[in-house]
């Protein structure tokens, strides 16, 4: 509601509500990316050597060793050249 000040508690309390379904509605789309990387894209990378994963992604020989090996998920810009790396 628009009172005299400008925006009322009932406003804010809408706005409020809002932004925490569209947070919660972002953290479930987080974690079904994640669990379709780790099914889909991380396993296949056992077949490539940490340069091919390096040279693909840019990333360091230590930080493909632990995307590899399961213990580090890499930044999503990365994914689309695991990707295409893991089909081709």
């Amino acid at each position: 509601m628009v009172g005299r000040g400008g925006i009322t508690s009932a406003g804010t309390a809408v706005e409020a509500t809002r932004a925490a379904d569209y947070f919660y509605s972002r953290q479930g789309f987080a974690e079904r990316v994640e669990a379709w990387f780790g099914r889909e894209i991380a396993p296949k990378l056992d077949a490539f050597s940490l340069k091919e994963i390096a040279a693909a992604t840019g990333l360091s020989l230590a930080a493909c060793s632990r995307i590899r090996a399961g213990v580090r998920l890499p930044h999503p810009r990365h994914w689309d050249a695991l990707r295409k790396l893991s089909y081709s």
